[in-house]
């Protein structure tokens, strides 16, 4: 049975990883140092382990048992991907099929077909992040850290780990900006509490705790990502600074003060005392009434005489 060829869309590729045509089944105890290169085999399942370096972090639960019950009718299609254990030997640890691996042992099967490749520590890491990639099975958050990863134990460049992965330098590096989220930001996300859209309006704001505080607050109050990017605005906006009145506003403001105080004392009533903006010395003073009897009192009270109510 010959296996498929992959297409070398992003990098390598998955493709360089299984052999053009299987080699014959070798037994569990078979020395893979004899190889010269990959060679598919049938292990026992127990013999191998999960990929430290595994970036995907989440395997939804219900999606796994789909694709258990789907072993259970049809087999293991395309074999897992492994290298030997240079800690255990006889041992193996999975390089791609992580999640084909989870779902057999939730199947019950005893043993995988896999295609043993002698792969270095360095390499295992972008070999998983490439067979995510080309399943899309990262999330955001995943596909960020993967990248950190990438650039810290390789040693890549943003522009050369975005070659390396056949992606654009602008998704790349929009990408590794989520890792500016504070953990707990990242956490809301991966937990689907918090979408990707208010995610990337929080990255506006400058501090962590401004961050975290928002996010918690779109959550808590059911915010649209529109109605977080006017937060993040407001939050950006500068303070308008307090202008010190000059000595003569000053002074003015004073004396008006002092002569509501004193028609407030005469009449009974709040007055204000307002000034004309256009023309200089010249204003209004309202005086206001609460009822017709309240008119007459102030009437009497400036026009120094009593109103009759009959004339």
């Amino acid at each position: 049975m010959n296996l498929p060829k992959r297409p070398p869309a992003l990098g390598r590729g998955l493709g360089a990883l299984i052999p053009q045509a299987p080699a014959p089944a070798a037994a569990a105890d078979t020395p893979v140092a004899a190889t010269t290169g990959p060679t598919l085999r049938t292990l026992p399942i127990e013999q191998i382990a999960a990929n430290p370096d595994q970036p995907r972090k989440q395997f939804e639960p219900v999606l796994l048992r789909e694709l258990a019950d789907s072993l259970k009718r049809h087999g293991l299609l395309q074999p897992v991907v492994v290298t030997p254990n240079p800690g255990l030997p006889g041992h193996y640890i999975l390089v791609a099929g992580e999640r084909r691996w989870r779902a057999a042992q939730l199947a019950g099967l005893q043993e995988l077909p896999a295609v043993v490749r002698d792969t270095p520590e360095s390499d295992r890491l972008e070999l998983a992040v490439l067979e995510n990639l080309q399943r899309l099975d990262l999330s955001p958050i995943e596909e960020a850290q993967a990248y950190r990863q990438l650039i810290d134990v390789r040693g890549y460049t943003q522009d050369q780990l975005a070659e390396r992965l056949s992606k654009d330098r602008s998704t790349v590096a929009n990408a590794l900006r989520l890792l500016r989220l504070p953990s707990k930001v990242q956490d809301l996300v991966q937990d689907g509490r918090l979408s990707m859209g208010h995610a990337r309006a929080l990255l506006a704001l400058e501090h962590a705790a401004d961050m975290l505080s928002l996010a918690y607050e779109a959550i808590e109050k059911g915010l649209s990502v529109r109605a977080v990017e006017r937060a993040v605005r407001e939050r950006l906006r500068p303070a308008e600074p307090e202008v010190e009145p000059d000595p003569e506003t000053h002074k003015r403001a004073v004396i008006v003060r002092d002569l509501e105080e004193r028609l407030r004392r005469s009449l009974g009533v709040k007055v204000a005392v307002r000034s004309d903006a256009k023309k200089k010395g010249a204003g209004t003073i309202e005086v206001p009434y609460g009822s017709l009897d309240e008119l007459d009192r102030l009437l009497e009270h400036l026009l120094g005489e009593r109103r009759d109510d009959e004339t």
